[in-house]
């Protein structure tokens, strides 16, 4: 059985089998020792004892990118985010600027519907910031805060 059939019945996505066979971890076309590996790896897929043990190793500061960018598919759209997030406050750039970065850093030409992701992607830095804004309080020290707060002395 190859990865494209197993993707099809197993909640494991196909990009995630594509990384494990790139990685080395898996077979295409999968192996019986590949198959039961891949099973267990279905049932933790996404148990939340699991997940968490797991962040415990990141810090505060990359497990909140981490959540801010999970809904981003690709290399380049977090990039995009990074650039615009990284830029200073009330600074702008221009969006061409960001397009020929990408098409020259990725090597693919940015068609009519990355260029809608990429404005998607800058709004949604744009609210991130006007939260942090109207809150007083930078989006990565919100959550750490509102925990202090919600703590009983």
């Amino acid at each position: 059985m190859n990865i494209e059939q197993y993707a099809k019945e197993s909640k494991l996505p196909l990009k995630i089998l594509r990384w494990m066979v790139r990685e080395n971890m898996v077979q295409n076309p999968l192996s019986d020792t590949d198959l039961i590996g891949l099973s267990l790896v279905e049932k933790l897929w996404g148990k939340k004892n699991f997940l968490r043990v797991q962040l415990t190793q990141f810090s505060y500061k990359r497990r909140l990118h981490l959540i801010q960018t999970s809904d981003l598919e690709s290399k380049w759209e977090r990039y995009a985010f990074s650039r615009f997030k990284n830029l200073p406050p009330k600074k702008k750039i221009k969006m061409q600027t960001i397009i020929n970065e990408i098409e020259l850093t990725y090597g693919f030409e940015i068609k009519p519907w990355h260029k809608s992701k990429l404005y998607k992607i800058r709004q949604k830095v744009y609210d991130l910031r006007r939260k942090e804004k109207m809150s007083g309080i930078p989006a990565n020290k919100e959550k750490e805060t509102l925990f202090l707060c919600s703590v009983k002395l």
